[in-house]
């Protein structure tokens, strides 16, 4: 997996979640009625930046759901991030809108031309909407744009590996 040399999309799965909250019908800026990053996620996030750090993996952007799950993991990893309502919790949808929603989010990574790498952080549904792939949290999935409406898969991390890569 080259990301050292930039132009991937990075689909991340946020960090280890504690086990409890998340109805479906929440208050998104309500952190309270979330699953929330445990003491396990936080260091996992943290340690997955100090691994982009040490690489100098380059990053253009992070991008997460509105989550405070997703949003904390990209702020302990990367310092920075950017709320894109579209990788929002699928589940959470009425069903006539998560294809479009998958839509949007695989037209974005096809589209990517940057030369650093772009983050993505979902969740689970998300991710197996897009790839069809069982991500454990804090994994993440390589993917090269083809910049004609698809993705290549390149490479899969998982928080166990992410020194050897």
């Amino acid at each position: 997996v080259k990301l050292k040399q930039g132009g991937n999309v990075v689909l991340m799965r946020h960090a280890t979640a504690e086990k409890t909250g998340d109805p479906l019908v929440l208050k998104i800026d309500d952190c309270s009625v979330q699953r929330n990053l445990s003491e396990q996620g936080r260091k996992e996030a943290e340690f997955i930046g100090r691994a982009f750090h040490s690489h100098s993996v380059p990053i253009a952007e992070v991008l997460s759901s509105s989550y405070c799950r997703t949003q904390e993991t990209a702020k302990l990893a990367f310092g920075l991030v950017t709320t894109w309502r579209h990788l929002d919790l699928l589940y959470a949808l009425p069903e006539h809108d998560r294809d479009a929603r998958t839509e949007i989010v695989a037209e974005r990574i096809s589209a990517y031309t940057g030369k650093g790498n772009l983050i993505m952080i979902t969740h689970q549904p998300n991710i197996d909407a897009l790839t069809l792939e069982l991500i454990e949290p804090g994994g993440f999935l390589v993917l090269r744009p083809d910049h004609n409406g698809s993705f290549d898969i390149v490479g899969y991390v998982t928080p166990d590996d992410i020194e050897t890569k």
